[in-house]
């Protein structure tokens, strides 16, 4: 059959589906996917919209016209009618037609008119469709308070979802986007607000229309606006030399150039997206965009665990869908393209060995600060892992990383830093998951044991929350020079996929019993673990080099040549994690000196002190001075200058230098694209710096508190800044040093 006989015959289905009345589902069974043919679009679109099952109150409009805003209703409906090109003796009746519906909506639903709103463009279509008066505003209410997003005002929590997706699918995209400071309610708003009826030609608006509606999908139009920013993406990406508002024109106007012929492949793409993006937001926000203006702003909902919705670090995955990703035991070919997780356990060891889910890779995120080596090894272990995974259709494992915290606040601020490295790495398809391992334990509370790796009561923090106070963080007064104790089972610190890493080594069991001359693991232990090493492969294709070579293009590593090499490096690197992942023996060099305590600075205690902070970064500043650092490094009245790493509020690390001058502090942070070249970002004067503390596990992660000290010794916090600081004692030693060296100045 020729691909005219298969439209022929469903378009005879399509009349013959018309003709007896068959309900909107076998309608849309036919249609799915197609343009409407131009005699049949207004009674599909009537029927897709709900029009045969709602009751309109349409017919009760009084005919009175007496909005203050009525002579802007007006105007408009003019200007509209005016585009539709109608017979003079015409355009007074439907002028009239549209300000009623526009008046009776306003009235019902006791709202303002504003030009802004773009309801001139949601009705051009239906008005080109030649619907009856009553169909029309049938379709106008149900396409306002189903459709379109009810706050798509500047700040509205659509774009806020809008740009994690684009996070999602291309992080480098939405990364230089927001390096720019440009918004997707900068750009958007006009597709949002009118279904792209304002930017695109009538008969392009009436395709996609088409489709549109026959998804029955609100969230369409945003996988809609996906396709077209990632399509215009090389075009936006050459654009670095260009004007922020050049690049908002440019991108606002993207939609223009579509064509009746390129709907149908424009809303495939969209459905493409769907499939690959973990489908939890729906659920979260569903009533916090779509719905009737009687629902409320939906302030309450507008958030992602603790933080607004437009603070989340990436798009959230709740716990019920991991948990039924993780049970698909083989993906059939129609879901093949559907969404994988690769789980990433950020808990701490000891929370991870005492239960965790089958198939989640174990990341310390302490690792990230505390040993920066070790944690650069293991994220290639990670990606390695997963390409094996993948290649290997390991069941519950795909191309997508969510990563898990504990559930608890001051712990995932940390998970947050290492989310934020990935997002950093361009990485695509990161996720969170919303409450952790304590909501992922909460769902499987009545088959625990069964459903967890390791489960352990006695230790679970979740089953014995009193365990959390002297298992996860150390006392007030912990000495930070002795040697980190050893952690048991350390075999889980690099992973439980026993379907994918399978080790032949002894050499890491040798290590695990006798490490340092004192036993890790148990003779039971050890014969436990046997069993599950004599199939693991993992670190043996790393000893022949085939893994590197062809994961080389992913990871950034040599090809064949060189892969041997850097394959056995890797392997060692691996080898030393797995047995030592948190680098015992070390000394972690503490910054602060226990005789330091209880000293007076402008008559306030203990200012120079360990203790826990969470206080939030300071806002970026809106244009940054840029600097030759060679030149400032040499500047005669530098004192001092630290290379340090500047923590963002939303984990994001930017490589920088603090200068320390007489009187002054400076932040210089390093240019991604100029060598040599930096941005001023701060410029504080040693006066207002009121506290320096760091984090008690963490003591080079160093926050400075700005502000100011009352007479009778009330300190008022007006800003701070983050650093991880290698060596950070001696940069808060000679930063204290010149502080008290003013103060003293300042005194004569």
């Amino acid at each position: 059959m020729s691909l005219e006989d298969d439209d022929n015959t469903w378009l005879l289905a399509l009349e013959s589906a018309l003709h007896e009345g068959v309900d909107d589902h076998e309608l849309i069974g036919i249609t799915r996917g197609r343009v409407l043919p131009e005699e049949h679009r207004a009674q599909i679109w009537y029927t897709c919209l709900g029009g045969g099952n709602k009751f309109s109150n349409f017919t009760q409009f009084d005919e009175i016209f007496d909005l203050q805003e009525q002579s802007v209703v007006r105007g408009d409906c003019k200007a509209l009618v005016d585009k539709l090109g109608n017979e003079e003796e015409d355009k007074v009746s439907v002028v009239c037609d549209v300000e009623s519906i526009f008046t009776h909506y306003c009235k019902t639903r006791h709202l303002k008119y504003e030009s802004s709103s773009l309801w001139a463009d949601i009705v051009l279509p239906l008005l080109a469709g030649k619907m009856p008066r009553d169909h029309i505003y049938m379709c106008f209410e149900e396409i306002l308070e189903k459709y379109v997003p009810r706050e798509s005002g500047i700040g509205g929590p659509v774009y806020h979802l809008l740009r994690l997706l684009l996070l999602y699918h291309d992080p480098e995209l939405s990364t230089f986007l927001d390096s720019r400071k440009i918004t997707p309610d900068l750009y958007a708003t006009s597709w949002l607000r009118s279904l792209f009826s304002a930017v695109c030609s009538l008969d392009a608006t009436m395709a996609v229309w088409d489709i549109y509606f026959q998804e029955r999908d609100p969230f369409f139009v945003l996988f809609l606006s996906l396709v077209i920013l990632i399509n215009a993406r090389e075009q936006i990406l050459e654009m670095k030399s260009e004007s922020r508002e050049h690049i908002i024109t440019t991108l606002s106007g993207t939609p223009v150039s579509l064509s009746v012929d390129d709907v149908s492949d424009f809303c495939s793409l969209a459905r493409y997206y769907i499939i690959k993006t973990p489908a939890t937001f729906r659920k979260d926000f569903a009533t916090v965009i779509f719905g009737s203006v009687y629902m409320g702003h939906g302030e309450v909902c507008n958030r992602v665990g603790d933080l607004p919705l437009s603070q989340a670090l990436c798009l959230p995955v709740s716990a019920e869908e991991i948990i039924d990703t993780c049970d698909v035991i083989q993906a059939s070919p129609e879901d093949i393209e559907q969404v994988r997780f690769f789980l990433v356990d950020c808990r701490p060891s000891d929370q991870y060995n005492a239960g965790h889910l089958p198939n989640a890779f174990h990341l310390d995120s302490s690792l990230m600060l505390l040993h920066p080596a070790s944690f650069q090894t293991a994220v290639q272990g990670l990606f390695m892992a997963q390409r094996q995974a993948v290649a290997s259709e390991t069941p519950g494992c795909g191309q997508h990383l969510c990563f898990i915290g504990s559930g608890r606040e001051q712990e995932d601020q940390y998970v947050h830093m290492v989310v934020a490295s990935f997002l950093q790495r361009n990485t695509q398809y990161i996720s969170l998951a919303k409450g952790g391992y304590h909501a992922i334990h909460d769902l499987l509370v009545h088959n625990i044991n069964e459903s967890l790796t390791d489960h352990d009561c006695k230790h679970c923090l979740v089953c014995a929350p009193d365990n959390h106070s002297h298992c996860s963080e150390p006392a007030d007064h912990e000495d930070f020079t002795a040697t980190p104790k050893p952690q048991p089972s350390l075999m889980n610190k690099f992973s439980s996929l026993s379907s994918v890493f399978k080790l032949r080594s002894s050499a890491a069991l040798d290590k695990l019993a006798n490490h340092g001359g004192k036993a890790l693991i148990s003779s039971e232990q050890r014969e436990k673990l046997n069993g599950v090493l004599e199939n693991w492969s993992f670190v043996q294709t790393l000893k022949r080099g085939s893994l590197m070579q062809r994961s080389g293009s992913a990871l950034g590593t040599p090809g064949p040549r060189t892969g041997v090499g850097q394959s056995v490096e890797m392997k060692e690197k691996l080898v030393e994690y797995i047995t030592n992942p948190n680098g015992e023996g070390l000394t972690i060099d503490r910054h602060v000196n226990a005789h330091d305590r209880g000293k007076l600075y402008r008559n306030q205690g203990d200012v120079f002190s360990i203790e826990d902070d969470d206080g939030e970064h300071n806002r970026e500043t809106e244009r940054l001075e840029v600097v030759k650092l060679s030149q400032w490094l040499k500047k005669p009245d530098v004192v001092s200058a630290f290379s340090c790493h500047q923590v963002k509020e939303n984990g994001y690390m930017y490589n920088c230098h603090l200068l320390l001058m007489e009187t002054l502090v400076f932040v210089i942070r390093e240019s991604e694209t100029k060598a040599g070249e930096g941005y001023v970002t701060a410029r504080r004067t040693l006066a207002s710096i009121v506290k320096i503390t760091s984090k008690k596990k963490h003591p080079d992660l160093i926050t400075f508190k700005y502000g100011t000290t009352s007479p009778d010794g009330e300190v008022t916090i007006s800003d701070m800044d983050r650093f991880l600081i290698p060596k950070a004692s001696e940069a808060t030693r000679l930063i204290k040093e010149q502080i008290m060296k003013q103060m003293e100045a300042s005194k004569t």
